[in-house]
């Protein structure tokens, strides 16, 4: 490489083609004079490509920009070139020679001559200079918006991609595509293409994973992700609208409201005028419709149609039409007076009257200010989107519904029908919140003496709303339940049954007669809900996959029913608690797959894609667990899946050494007081200890253990937590100091031991788990925890174990077993990835040094250790920072390959190494 990059943080989603770049120049340095050319339409980030590989080039390589202005053919001839030649000669300081032509431009090359030769004499000159300029090093010329070229340019710039010879010249070449074939520029951008070492890049616009990486580089913070989802969709992935609406409210910002009407206010009036009545469709308009609301079809129409798509403001998209940008639309559409615009949405209503389109229908009902006709419309297209599983513009659609309520309209619904459809739908969007609003406002209005099953079925639904959002629900079931008459086939109180039994888990002593009492009601019944729910809970407490089995047959044929979703969460954790982490990931995917076929991805998706992300960090599977968590989170998943998501991708990230993205997701997780995200204090704590912050992981670890929600949760999710604070307490024992250290730490061990105690053993994982605390708290019995995970064929439990058996035959003396469970160990860490845990392996496994693999501050260091100084002690001993003492004392810690300060003092008394140090101070 010519030079090594690097890259700005606020440059965003161009790494390949930054490195394309990199290589052109490498090839024209190399093989031959090179051209780039770097095709996008406006603000997708031409030129800040160009400015970023300049950026990254050292100064071993000149960089000379010239642009096209927007004048084309009446412009300045050659205007991007003198630029360039202006820059080479008065900045770079080209030494006078041959240019009696250039001379007419820049008088400091010597003397003009006459105009013999023509414009043939100046393009030698031109080539001439560019390649002295080169012959010393490396040359970029960048010519920017060669859409706008004048003629001559065109013809220089073929002129010298034709005849360059010299090595390390490259021509950078920026322009837009043109939108229908162009003929003046296809040629030389054929001619271009055609040439050997010519790459050609083509700017595409930012995915939504790269606009919120955007967003956070402009904002100094993550954004949420509906904030990116919104940013996106406006944007349409243009990095340049994305900058400008990082702040900005639902209108289009000033600062991009004269570029985007530059064109339409171009336009002549009768095309302008249709681009008015297209914006007020409000995104795609269909031919027919579009020349009805414009009262004119034919020949007329398409012409004006023709030079919309032409000037690239509108593409064809089907049998229709679409803005090129979706804030073009909006700016046109804001640039039309309040009454065109009421206008425009009353011929649109009228002429979607019969269509049976009924939300377009309701939107320009709306606009124009219909209301009867919009209530009406809305209702029916609420219908609509359910049965399509758009569950987010069902509620958008009620919601209007009730905006717009009138008792005398004949819907065949009354408000509280609406309310409690508005709850449900909410309930499978994900927008928890919004439906318990719904519910509770349908409960006020509900006569439960008079309608008991009625109010059972919104206290139904709230009670699962409320479960979804904060792990709560519980008494309106229970009321829900006392309203409805205790019969054996009642299927609703099954179904209620059911959930209550579901919203209990993991409590199995509570949970089992309302599971066994649904499935009863539901095999009576026949009703397939109810059969399905109970089939779960009594298959998952007995672990009968059998029954799991039924309840899956039977949910398939409940169509987009969310019970669809919920048997694979069932089927999940049943695998994963008994160690089957890759029939546990099968599941939970299937699942995936079903929740985004019927629109429920942001909701029941994201708490598969927690079950999912989970086995597959467990089965060592971390690329597969960072993809699926991060496009999860993309979903703008609701509080808790999100929590849970971010504690995962979290812990992923600890593993692999990422600090600063695991301290992100600790930031988002660690103020949730919800037992159903317990595992946050595993993170919590081992981002603690991977920061040196001892204290603070025990503080954590004291919380966890005070939490009642341990005793509430899965065992096989409590006890992870558990060994990190094992693993917290052996790190702060080895490098910690101070008074009574050791006996803070047993007692917290003692702890940790009574606390596995009180908890059952939930399946072969959970087993595992409690074999390695153990192991961590008595260092001892590494081997059985080796065989454990080794049976479970979870590489990083493995590795780990294998690497603390390891340092205990060390201490033990046993240094051929030691190495023979280093090297297993090196080789699992390193293909997983797991960058901190292979760095402890290596310093374990390196011999240990002698009295020089100290530093003389060490060496002072490690006597005092061995006086039984504690770190505070020995910075006032040396006049140093008690912070710069520990680091000090970490240092010798690794370098010894000791685990306690004990161990070093045992170490730097068997290599003499205390002895060592006197007799060097004695020879000073």
């Amino acid at each position: 490489m010519v030079a090594e990059r690097v890259v700005s943080p606020v440059f965003i989603g161009r790494d390949e083609e930054l490195s394309a770049l990199a290589a052109a120049l490498d090839a024209a340095v190399g093989q031959g004079p090179a051209v780039a050319l770097v095709a996008g339409e406006a603000g997708i980030g031409k030129s800040r490509l160009l400015a970023e590989f300049a950026r990254s080039l050292g100064p071993g390589v000149r960089v000379v920009e010239g642009a096209c202005a927007e004048l084309g053919s009446d412009g300045l001839p050659y205007a991007p070139f003198v630029t360039v030649l202006r820059r080479l000669i008065r900045v770079e300081g080209v030494l006078p020679g041959p240019y009696r032509q250039l001379a007419r431009w820049f008088p400091e090359l010597g003397e003009a001559g006459e105009a013999e030769g023509g414009k043939h004499r100046l393009y030698e000159e031109v080539l001439t200079l560019v390649e002295r300029v080169a012959a010393d090093r490396p040359l970029v010329v960048s010519i920017e918006d060669l859409h706008w070229a004048d003629a001559a340019t065109r013809e220089l710039l073929g002129f010298l991609a034709r005849n360059l010879a010299q090595p390390g010249v490259l021509l950078v070449i920026t322009y837009r595509p043109p939108e229908t074939g162009d003929g003046l520029l296809g040629p030389l951008l054929s001619e271009l293409a055609r040439r050997p070492r010519t790459t050609a890049l083509r700017l595409d616009r930012l995915d939504r994973q790269d606009v919120g990486r955007q967003l956070a580089a402009i904002l100094g913070a993550e954004p949420d992700a509906a904030a990116v989802r919104r940013v996106h969709e406006r944007s349409d992935g243009n990095p340049l609208f994305v900058e400008a609406l990082a702040r900005a409210g639902e209108r289009t910002p000033d600062s991009l409201r004269g570029l985007l009407l530059h064109g339409p206010r171009s336009l002549p009036g009768p095309a302008r005028e249709l681009l008015g009545i297209a914006s007020a469709a409000g995104g795609r308009v269909g031919h027919r419709l579009l020349a009805r609301v414009a009262g004119q079809d034919g020949a007329a129409l398409d012409a004006l149609l023709r030079e919309l798509v032409d000037r690239g403001l509108l593409v064809t998209s089907g049998d229709g039409y679409d803005f090129r940008h979706a804030l073009i639309r909006q700016a046109v559409y804001e640039d039309l007076l309040p009454g065109e615009r009421s206008r425009l949405h009353a011929r649109y209503a009228e002429a979607l009257r019969d269509s049976g389109a009924h939300a377009e229908l309701a939107a320009h009902a709306y606009a124009a200010g219909d209301r009867a006709l919009a209530l009406s419309a809305a209702y029916l297209a609420a219908d609509q989107a359910r049965g399509s599983y758009a569950y987010e513009e069902q509620v958008r659609l009620l919601d209007q519904v009730l905006e717009l309520w009138d008792p005398r309209a004949r819907l065949g619904a009354d408000r509280i029908d609406v309310l409690t459809d508005a709850a449900e739908a909410c309930m499978l969007s994900g927008e928890y919140a919004r439906g318990i609003e719904y519910a509770t406002a349908g409960l006020a209005a509900v006569d439960e003496r008079r309608e008991p099953e009625r109010a059972a079925r919104l206290l139904e639904h709230r009670g699962r709303l409320r479960h979804r959002l904060e792990a709560t629900g519980v008494s309106d079931w229970e009321r829900a339940l006392e309203l409805l008459p205790a019969t054996p086939d009642h299927v609703q109180r099954g179904r209620l049954l059911g959930v209550l039994a579901m919203g209990l888990l993991p409590e199995v002593n509570r949970a089992r007669e309302p599971f066994e009492e649904a499935l009863a009601i539901g095999r009576r019944t026949g009703d397939p809900t109810v059969t399905v729910r109970g089939l779960l809970g009594v298959g998952s407490m007995t672990r009968d996959l059998g029954m799991l089995a039924q309840a899956r047959t039977l949910a398939e044929r409940l169509d987009g029913h969310d019970l669809l979703m919920t048997v694979p969460m069932y089927e999940a954790t049943l695998h994963t608690r008994a160690g089957d982490q890759h029939r546990a990931i099968e599941a939970a995917r299937d699942g995936i797959r079903h929740a985004r076929r019927y629109g429920l991805g942001r909701s029941r998706g994201a708490e598969l894609a927690c079950h999912a992300g989970y086995s597959l960090i467990l089965a060592g599977r971390w690329d597969e667990a960072a993809a699926v968590l991060e496009e999860s989170l993309q979903e703008d998943p609701p509080p808790l899946p999100r929590q849970a998501l971010r504690a995962l991708a979290g812990y992923l990230a600890l593993l692999r050494g990422d600090l600063a993205r695991a301290a992100d997701a600790a930031a988002d997780v660690e103020d949730t007081g919800n037992g159903g995200m317990f595992p946050r204090y595993r993170l919590l704590c081992l981002l603690a200890v991977a920061q040196g912050d001892h204290e603070r992981a025990d503080l954590l670890l004291g919380r966890a253990l005070a939490d009642p929600a341990l005793t509430r949760i899965y065992t096989s999710d409590a006890r992870p937590v558990l060994v990190a604070g094992a693993l917290a307490q052996r790190t702060r024992l080895a490098y910690g100091d101070g008074k009574g250290l050791r006996e803070r730490v047993a007692k917290r061990q003692a702890e940790l031991l009574a606390a596995d105690a009180a908890l059952g053993v939930d399946g072969p994982l959970d087993r595992a788990w409690q074999i390695m605390l153990r192991a961590l708290i008595e260092d001892d019995g590494w081997d059985h925890a080796v065989g454990a995970w080794r049976e479970l064929r979870q590489p990083y439990e493995l590795a780990l174990s294998l690497f603390h058996g390891a340092r205990a035959a060390l201490a033990a003396g046993d240094r051929p077993g030691s190495a023979a469970r280093l090297r297993e160990a090196a080789r699992l860490a390193e293909d997983l990835g797991a960058a901190p845990l292979t760095r402890e392996i290596a310093l374990l496994g390196r011999p240990r040094p002698a009295q020089d693999g100290l530093t003389e501050r060490e060496r002072d260091v490690l006597g005092l250790i061995v006086e039984g100084l504690s770190n505070r002690q020995i910075a006032a001993r040396l006049h140093i920072s008690p912070s710069t003492a520990g680091v000090h004392v970490s240092h010798i810690l690794s370098k010894l390959g000791a685990t306690t300060r004990t161990e070093a003092a045992v170490i730097a008394h068997r290599q003499q190494l205390v002895a060592a140090r006197s007799s060097s101070r004695g020879s000073r």
